[in-house]
């Protein structure tokens, strides 16, 4: 196999986001606390933080399904401003939205940490002359997700990235991973994708001709169905020999 180009997913795979959470979309709370701080502060009204979290809960699982199935993007800002119209939330100009829109950003992305060897196994890979694309689904916006790279000291690898709120492209479908390999000016056969969704990453990368690996670094994703990856890997670590296995064939 002619391997060109090495393509990761983020959140579950190069950074965990989750935090102390078990399981999503618990791990959105500090985001949801960062927001009703922060209007509460700016004398709106509000519902109790309760009710408030209650309805982001309610309505993300059905807006992030939405999103991946190509019925419409995602983007905090919109998701924001939908929970507050639900709540019946009024008097809040955009520039206030804008702003909590940033804190819970960051409040999530405080909670982040670089899984195990993600810097080495991106060093490896760019070592061995392969190109290096990033692609995320993920309603926030990319600069966010670049400033956690930076953070992590990983932003250096990556010759093309794509975040599907900012591109109206979700995985699983093959669009966003055809996109970035464009940017790369790679073909589908001569690239691998590296998720930890069975759905999202592995059953996506496979509709867009990738040869795919899936990534178990954790236990949100329990079950695989009928999804076959090429290789099933538990830490970045054991990266390097399936590259080198498939490079062999």
């Amino acid at each position: 196999m002619d391997i060109q180009a090495i393509l990761f997913d983020l959140g579950g795979t190069l950074i965990e986001y989750a935090g102390p959470y078990a399981v999503w979309p618990d791990l959105e709370t500090p985001g949801f606390e960062a927001v009703y701080v922060t209007l509460k502060e700016k004398g709106v009204k509000l519902p109790s933080f309760e009710k408030f979290r209650a309805t982001g809960f309610a309505i993300l699982p059905e807006r992030w399904q939405m999103a991946t199935s190509g019925e419409r993007n995602l983007r905090l800002l919109g998701f924001l401003a939908e929970v507050l119209e639900i709540c019946d939330v009024t008097g809040v100009n955009q520039a206030w939205l804008e702003e909590a829109a940033v804190f819970y950003q960051e409040a999530i992305c405080s909670q982040a940490v670089p899984l195990d060897a993600a810097e080495e196994t991106l060093a490896f890979v760019k070592r061995q002359g392969y190109k290096v694309g990033l692609l995320s689904n993920t309603m926030f916006t990319g600069m966010a997700h670049i400033a956690d790279l930076e953070r992590f000291s990983l932003d250096g690898f990556f010759d093309a990235m794509l975040f599907s709120g900012d591109a109206a492209k979700w995985k699983p479908s093959a669009e966003p991973y055809l996109d970035l390999l464009s940017q790369l000016n790679v073909a589908p056969e001569n690239g691998i994708f590296i998720g930890d969704d069975p759905v999202n990453d592995i059953v996506g990368g496979q509709r867009a001709g990738l040869r795919t690996i899936l990534m178990r670094s954790s236990q949100r994703f329990r079950q695989m169905g009928d999804v076959q990856p090429g290789a099933v890997i538990s830490h970045l670590a054991e990266l390097p020999v399936v590259l080198a296995g498939w490079s062999n064939e």
